[in-house]
């Protein structure tokens, strides 16, 4: 009878010895973790101090006014700045007892929870700026979450340290310690402050020891290690706009801390931003130029590039050749000519017209030029096929070729799309009218009238994002295949 084993002395296993290391290291931690949690749950022990330091740092957030307006009566208002400090005195006291600190902790919040707002701001919702105490249990659950983590990945590396075919199990267990162990720090850096940083940034070398003993074992562990930190990366590039997000859902105090994540969600931030900021003016007017302009650019930057690929006239070469060159001409060296032909000859000044026409001249170089690369991977012999047949060159174009080419086709829609809602330059030069600005435009004016209130900024910012990154979402496929297909035969 065979008994069935993890262990096949048989089988070689190089990252033996490293899985075992970090088994070790994994329970030194995990147990380390579980016991400083359930020591700051009761707050006794070497974390007695915790709290009170979440609390003088809540009390310290709260600010007198909002939005330049004062919120608190003077009482109450005057009796929390006594209590703060009260315990900063106490804190920096290395003789206080657990009765003192505890009884600090208590009258502290009971002077954040008894905050009285003045007649004016009776009807608003000013409990959503006062914080809700809950930071310090919410972080030492987590931190207990975190230790029985630990401890079971310590298990699993020194239970199947010799079984190779377990080691893209471990191999995932390890890149979800690597996450997870960067999101502990970053959660213990925002409640405690970066003093900690350097020293917990160490703990990252135990999931890497994880990772590479489970990698020795199974060179297969590498894709998962490759997606691992592909994914750490996508993160890394989303953060800014995760940071514009979590900032637009926040008070204006809170906006220049570097809490991840808001201590109130301010969704009232957006009817309050769009007070001021007239969307759906802005997206009306951006929407009236990206619309013929995609439509008319994409249309002749078609007819163009299929005159380049398959038509035979003089001067063909030359005229690509020179249609190429103006993709090295700044387009400033072009704005004075067209800004006195629109405004001077055909008095086109407050118009979206100047910023329409352009983009039927072929709809850019660039564009002229993908699209004839797609038409050169097509082979010519459907165009004879199709004239044998009777088909005219612009029936052949329509009902054979484009169908052909619609990654391309919409890859060059989204081009055209996404340089008009950036283009603030030419909109600015062309469009004085307040009535008539675009999205860009507007979002530069809001920010500029309204720069010391960061939260509504970011509002801002997020609603002129949101259109703009629907149309990728829905296009990305054919963005994605059109640049993959660019130049490559049949």
């Amino acid at each position: 009878m065979i008994k069935e084993c993890t262990v096949d002395e048989r089988t070689p296993t190089p990252g033996k010895r490293l899985l075992k290391i970090s088994a070790v290291l994994f329970g030194i931690l995990g147990f380390a973790c579980l016991i400083f949690a359930v020591l700051g749950l009761f707050g006794i022990g070497m974390t007695d101090t915790f709290y009170l330091e979440s609390a003088i740092a809540e009390a310290a957030s709260i600010y007198a006014n909002i939005d330049g307006e004062p919120v608190w009566t003077a009482e109450s208002w005057e009796s929390l700045q006594t209590q703060l400090q009260a315990a900063r005195t106490l804190l920096s006291d290395a003789s206080s007892t657990q009765e003192q600190i505890d009884f600090a902790v208590t009258s502290l919040r009971n002077a954040i929870a008894s905050l009285k707002t003045l007649d004016e701001f009776a009807q608003e919702d000013v409990g959503a700026f006062i914080p809700s105490g809950r930071t310090m249990p919410i972080y030492f659950t987590s931190v207990i979450i975190f230790a029985v983590f630990l401890l079971i990945s310590g298990y699993l590396a020194y239970r199947f340290s010799s079984a190779i075919k377990k080691g893209r199990m471990l191999g995932i267990f390890g890149m979800l310690n690597l996450v997870f162990t960067g999101f502990m720090i970053v959660f213990t850096v925002n409640v405690f402050g970066p003093a900690f940083f350097t020293v917990l940034l160490a703990a990252l070398i135990v999931p890497v020891v994880y990772l590479a003993g489970a990698h020795r074992n199974d060179r297969r562990v590498s894709t998962v290690i490759t997606f691992g930190v592909l994914c750490l990366l996508s993160l890394i590039v989303l953060f800014p706009l995760y940071w514009i997000i979590r900032s637009s859902l926040m008070i204006l105090p809170e906006v220049a801390t570097m809490n991840i994540v808001p201590s109130r969600w301010m969704f009232s931030n957006y009817p309050r931003a769009l007070e001021a900021f007239r969307y759906f003016l802005y997206l009306r007017n951006t929407f009236i130029i990206a619309v013929p302009a995609v439509v008319l650019g994409t249309s002749t930057a078609i007819l163009c590039a299929y005159s380049f690929a398959r038509l035979r006239f003089r001067g063909k070469k030359f005229m690509f050749g020179l249609c190429i060159a103006s993709m090295l001409l700044p387009p400033m060296v072009t704005m004075i000519p067209l800004f006195i032909v629109f405004t001077s000859f055909f008095n086109m000044s407050n118009s979206f017209w100047p910023l329409i026409i352009p983009w039927v001249c072929g709809g850019g170089a660039f564009n002229i030029f993908l699209l004839r690369q797609f038409f050169l991977t097509l082979p010519r012999e459907l165009d004879e096929a199709a004239m044998i047949d009777g088909a005219g060159r612009l029936r052949i174009l329509v009902q054979i070729l484009l169908p052909s080419i619609k990654p391309a086709i919409m890859v060059v829609g989204i081009f055209i799309f996404m340089l008009i809602w950036n283009d603030l330059l030419t909109q600015t030069v062309y469009l004085s009218d307040p009535n008539l600005h675009t999205m860009a435009m507007g979002l530069t004016v809001f920010s500029g009238s309204y720069g010391t209130q960061w939260h509504l900024t970011m509002v801002a910012t997020v609603l002129s994002i949101v259109p703009a990154l629907l149309i990728y979402i829905f296009g990305q496929r054919y963005l994605v295949e059109g640049i993959v297909m660019t130049g490559m035969k049949n």
